[in-house]
């Protein structure tokens, strides 16, 4: 078996209302899909949110780079040999959002290949994932509502509140969440790094008293004299994402005191969001599956890690953005149910590529 080729889709899905994010509202959900072919049959995919403000590329570049740089160095060889393709991939520096997905693309193929559900090839822990509902920026009675309508369709238990504008305002947010849906109900936050230090930490004082669990990057934490501050004085727990795309990098952000790490798969590839992971359980702190905002497929990739392992799965994941999109370009979309996903019994992330959807949704690069 020999990889014949990678196939390359710059996917728009329309969102029903404008979503706000850090500093961007976006009318719809482009995303970059990508198919490794082999001449034998079996195929892998991966997906992934490519914005410049959050990972320096776009899905247009990344394409451009993938089809120029990586297609040609992959094609004729055996895709099982992990090691030859990871070094093929390696040989072209730079450019970590195309390895990330090419990483998750051959790890699918390659689960496909051993006809395991890509959760069974990995680790096997369990075959359901508890998912977080997910709150954007907005006006904040809209969004309360908006997260009542969730829960109440989806049964979520849990959910990740995105904050960072005001300070004030984002904390009557937080109580107005804590009132409506009791003592019980997970409340995690994620500043984005919007706030100031002093923000952040006057922030912390109050999402402590409502019972919030982990507060994620609350301020930029580039700095490791100023993270190990916000570790130290903050009430609540404060949660690494941005500042952690390796294991290297995760191990600096723990001894700093980090208390606990977000882990994505569509940024850094199964390798290194396993090897994040082995150092978090290394060090007893907590892993979270962290939030990506793609369709069916990369959300999959997430949620099937997730699964994996016993330390990520005692954490609700981020990702069930994927349901609440009017439309995909899968053949079936997995429903939340209870607050949990019931994985796909398929082999690998077992969905497949609805070919009609894809005409409709996504250009071919190149076209």
């Amino acid at each position: 078996m020999r990889i014949d080729g990678v196939d390359l889709w710059i996917v728009t899905i329309p969102y029903p209302e404008p979503v706000t994010w850090a500093g961007v509202v976006e009318h719809s959900a482009q995303s970059l899909i990508v198919r490794v072919r082999t001449d034998d049959g079996p195929i892998g995919l991966a997906q992934a949110r490519l914005h410049a403000a959050w990972s320096g590329t776009t899905p247009r570049l990344t394409a451009q780079a993938l089809h120029e740089l990586y297609a040609p160095a992959l094609r004729g060889l055996n895709p099982l040999a992990a090691e030859h393709t990871r070094a093929a991939i390696d040989r072209v520096r730079g450019w970590s959002p195309a390895k990330a997905l090419l990483d998750m693309a051959l790890t699918d193929l390659r689960a496909r290949h051993a006809g395991l559900a890509l959760r069974t090839y990995l680790g096997g822990w369990a075959d359901e994932a508890r998912v977080a509902a997910i709150v954007t920026r907005g006006r904040r009675r809209q969004r309360v509502d908006e997260l009542t309508r969730a829960v109440a369709e989806y049964g979520f238990t849990a959910v990740k509140v995105k904050i960072g504008t005001e300070v004030r305002e984002d904390i009557a947010l937080v109580g107005d969440i804590r009132a409506a849906f009791g003592p019980d109900f997970a409340i995690r936050v994620d500043a984005n790094s919007g706030y100031c230090l002093a923000d952040a930490l006057f922030a912390a004082d109050a999402l402590a008293e409502a019972g919030v669990l982990h507060f994620e990057d609350p301020c930029p934490l580039e700095s490791s004299v100023l993270r190990r501050e916000v570790f130290r004085r903050s009430r609540v727990g404060i949660l690494a994402d941005r500042v952690v795309d390796s294991a290297a990098s995760a191990r600096r952000v723990i001894a700093d005191g980090a208390h606990a790490i977000s882990v994505k798969v569509q940024r850094v590839g199964f390798r290194t969001a396993n090897r994040i992971r082995e150092v978090c359980e290394e060090r007893e702190v907590p892993a979270v599956t962290g939030l990506s905002g793609e369709g069916a497929i990369g959300a999959l990739a997430g949620l099937q890690l997730h699964a994996a392992y016993r330390s990520l799965s005692a954490i609700p994941a981020e990702e069930s953005l994927f349901a609440t999109l009017p439309h995909d370009v899968v053949t079936r979309v997995p429903e939340i149910r209870g607050g949990k996903i019931v994985l796909p019994d398929g082999a690998g992330l077992g969905v497949d590529l609805d070919n009609v959807a894809l005409e409709r949704f996504g250009v071919r690069y190149p076209s």
